[in-house]
């Protein structure tokens, strides 16, 4: 079966909203869509029974379930038989961190959880399959309060509705936390073990595309984390920053080029990644200590 790729860009209405919510009713056995996508997911099943394929396995799924979805894990819902005798109702939430970083507040348990979804996506053989909380009671209205409101101001759009989601969402992840930590041992480990293998692996994304365009923006969407949070673990973890170690990388390539290829100096600059030749230059000798010519003539 065909996996579909979902990307930002497909899902949001615009870069300066990245935050896409929407009520479907699973009533179609055969109308499966199994995907990937480069967003953090949130599934509420708010009503039916029906089944959740992931990661090339199927299990079953009910009301009151929540599933906070791996990044580029193939999955999908779908209702119970092929009678379609059962409906499946899902909210669909998805949204980058970034949508949420621009509240000038300091909330460092949604970074927590936010590092336990992450956790979840780089090691999964580690995870058991369950719900990631399965609500009753009072636990589940307020979430389903929480997805309806958001809903409707989605699909609303009414005045200042953009800071309103802004808003509900923190709620919703604050109440997530909450009931994840009543029903869970404490996640330190898993935390500590996922910041410990995010910055080698920015550090390695750096490496493989340090020809290309790269901004921290990019990057945070990547690694699922706002551009504050990223930046902050990027330089307490190396000593520079995320544009600062990219300069270095591109210079050390640089200089791997000037000593063993005879590629004009200006065909360099473009290969590592520069397009101000000026710039290049500037870059070079401010990390070397000398020019780009210099350093040739001096390695001859």
């Amino acid at each position: 079966m065909e996996i579909l790729n979902l990307t930002s860009e497909s899902i949001f209405p615009s870069k300066d909203l990245p935050f896409y919510i929407g009520k479907y009713y699973h009533t179609n056995f055969s109308d499966l869509k199994i995907h990937t996508h480069d967003f953090i997911e949130i599934v509420y099943v708010y009503d039916g029974k029906g089944y959740h394929i992931y990661n090339n396995v199927t299990y079953p799924v009910s009301k009151g379930e929540l599933y906070i979805i791996n990044s580029r894990t193939p999955h999908c819902f779908y209702p119970t038989d092929k009678s379609n005798s059962e409906h499946l109702v899902v909210y669909n939430l998805c949204f980058l961190p970034e949508f949420i970083s621009s509240i000038n507040i300091h909330l460092p348990i949604l970074v927590e959880l936010t590092d336990i979804m992450l956790y979840k996506s780089l090691y999964p053989d580690e995870i058991i399959y369950s719900p990631d909380l399965k609500l009753n009671g009072s636990m589940r209205t307020e979430i389903e309060q929480l997805y309806e409101k958001m809903y409707l101001e989605f699909t609303s759009k009414g005045i200042n509705y953009v800071e309103l989601l802004r808003l509900s969402l923190c709620e919703l992840l604050l109440k997530i936390h909450r009931f994840y930590r009543q029903n869970h041992a404490s996640p330190e480990s898993a935390v500590i073990k996922y910041r410990h293998q995010l910055i080698p692996d920015c550090i390695q994304y750096l490496r493989e595309n340090y020809s290309k365009k790269v901004t921290i923006e990019e990057l945070s969407n990547n690694f699922f984390l706002s551009k504050s949070y990223l930046s902050s673990l990027f330089k307490k973890a190396t000593g520079s920053g995320v544009v600062e170690y990219l300069q270095h990388i591109r210079i050390e390539r640089a200089c791997e080029l000037l000593t063993n290829t005879t590629l004009s100096i200006t065909e360099i600059s473009t290969q590592v990644g520069y397009t101000d030749y000026r710039f290049f230059n500037k870059s070079f000798k401010k990390i070397t200590g000398v020019t780009a010519h210099e350093y040739r003539k001096k390695n001859e």
